[in-house]
């Protein structure tokens, strides 16, 4: 009767010890993430997207309209960074997602970086964290410089304020992952450089990171996915692909049919949110859907969280991912604009407030 005993013991192990794993990742606070895309640098190409009438109402607080009706929207500077860490940390977000772009990408990629800098540089961040989003190809870089490259992300991975999950692991995504093979040369050579990448973050900070792949649902059988040992799916934005005009409702459906499509994968799954799609400024073809109210998208954020709560063994690392901070012209911010001011991030800020209770 001991020994039998002893081997029920012995088979219920593994099962104990994934409880107790679970166990102490339902005590983890949940997390919610913006992506950030800062080009909105001086004299970018991009403000003249939303200088029509018609748009202004996307302005973030930092444009000017001068007297002949031309916009100007720069946010690099450390006034207007100061402002919107503070408007982040008092709306509920707990971390932003920079986009990086290598310098040697091409001439004037690294004006793309001033975001991750500028709240690098900040004395009053405690609160709010960060952590990158890569792009394959030539935003990365040379690829014959990745190791000097992966040797700088491991060296941030040490940062306070890095974002973490999954225990202590950095997180890090990575969008447009179909060009990792070509840039490194083989899927061979694309699996080494990532696997190069995680060794110098171990080195660094002792941790493995969280890396996370952001794709589109059909590739969630593209090859780059195999060579490369990602842990987890996500999208950068997840709207429809046809139509017109749309209801807000009809893109949180679209978000949600993407976190069933990750998770018909078996992989573990950080879920997007869109706080909307419109790139009619960027003359983007086919569908759009209606400015949401601020209610909505907290809405849309609580859905999210509520999806990983129903989904705790594929959503370890507990955080959603909202599209976006600041994408004004393409249809998705955070960042307070002119015609609601800081109204969204108030009401995520209410309905986080009242989730954690």
């Amino acid at each position: 009767m001991l020994y039998l005993r002893f081997l029920v013991f012995l088979m219920l192990l593994p099962s104990m010890g994934m409880r107790a794993a679970c166990a102490e990742n339902q005590a983890t606070p949940l997390t919610v993430g913006a992506i950030r895309w800062d080009g909105w640098f001086k004299d970018n190409p991009w403000q003249k997207n939303l200088a029509a009438d018609q748009w202004h109402y996307r302005l973030p607080f930092y444009a000017s309209t001068d007297a002949t009706g031309n916009v100007e929207i720069c946010g690099d500077s450390q006034e207007v960074m100061d402002r919107e860490i503070a408007f982040a940390k008092a709306g509920g977000i707990t971390y932003w997602a920079f986009c990086y772009y290598h310098p040697k990408s091409w001439k004037q990629a690294d004006a793309y970086n001033y975001g991750w800098r500028r709240y690098l540089a900040a004395t009053d961040k405690k609160g709010l964290h960060f952590c990158f989003i890569l792009q394959g190809g030539q935003h990365l870089g040379p690829a014959n410089e990745w190791d000097t490259t992966s040797a700088q992300f491991a060296n941030l991975f040490k940062d306070p304020a890095y974002q973490r999950v999954c225990g202590n692991r950095p997180l890090l995504f990575v969008f447009t992952g179909e060009k990792l093979i070509s840039h490194f040369g083989s899927a061979e050579a694309a699996a080494s450089a990532f696997q190069g990448l995680r060794e110098a973050s171990k080195k660094n900070c002792g941790e493995d990171p969280y890396i996370v792949a952001q794709i589109w649902p059909h590739q969630i059988q593209a090859d780059f996915l195999k060579a490369i040992r990602f842990d987890a799916l996500s999208a950068y934005s997840a709207p429809g692909d046809k139509g017109g005009s749309e209801p807000f409702s009809k893109l949180l459906e679209m978000n949600r049919w993407y976190w069933e499509q990750f998770k018909s994968t078996g992989r573990e799954v950080v879920p997007l949110v869109n706080a909307g799609w419109d790139g009619r400024p960027r003359n983007y073809s086919g569908v759009w859907y209606q400015h949401a109210t601020p209610v909505e998208v907290a809405n849309a954020v609580k859905g999210g969280l509520d999806w990983v709560m129903e989904n705790s063994v594929i959503t370890p690392a507990r955080t959603v991912l909202v599209y976006a901070w600041n994408e004004h012209d393409e249809g998705g911010w955070l960042c307070p604009a002119i015609d609601e001011n800081s109204a969204r991030l108030e009401a995520i800020k209410k309905m986080m407030d009242a989730y954690s209770r």
